[in-house]
């Protein structure tokens, strides 16, 4: 079983690379989503996305465990492949783009790198 969660620091993310982060209509729902993660829109305007709960890494892993899953691998979404300066490149070549998976596979499940990915992945049994 797999499910995937978006951060609890996802809208401060985005807002640090759009005009987001100035708007002070934007400036509550942003605060509330990292104080205790309720996304919630009164504004209806979908710009500012919809009402969701925004998890820490640590809160997607105990709800797997509340649904009867063993411990749950976490994963990183964007991690620091997304970095790469010259991404296409690399992803377009196979030998790069193995050498750029491979560096990212040894810190996907690093908590520092799950804390500044705006998803993370959970994978669990039963």
């Amino acid at each position: 079983m797999w499910g995937a969660a978006i951060s609890r620091f996802a809208s401060l993310f985005d807002s640090l690379s759009s005009p987001f982060f100035d708007d002070p209509v934007f400036a509550p729902i942003r605060a509330r989503d990292l104080d205790d993660g309720q996304q919630r829109n009164p504004t209806n305007n979908p710009v500012y996305f919809t009402d969701a709960f925004f998890h820490r890494p640590e809160e997607l892993s105990q709800e797997f465990r509340n649904a009867g899953f063993r411990a749950p691998g976490l994963l990183a979404i964007e991690g620091p492949g997304g970095l790469a300066r010259d991404f296409d490149r690399l992803w377009s070549n196979p030998k790069q783009r193995e050498r750029l998976l491979d560096a990212v596979r040894k810190v996907e499940s690093e908590q520092v790198v799950l804390r500044a990915s705006s998803h993370s992945m959970a994978i669990a049994r039963k």
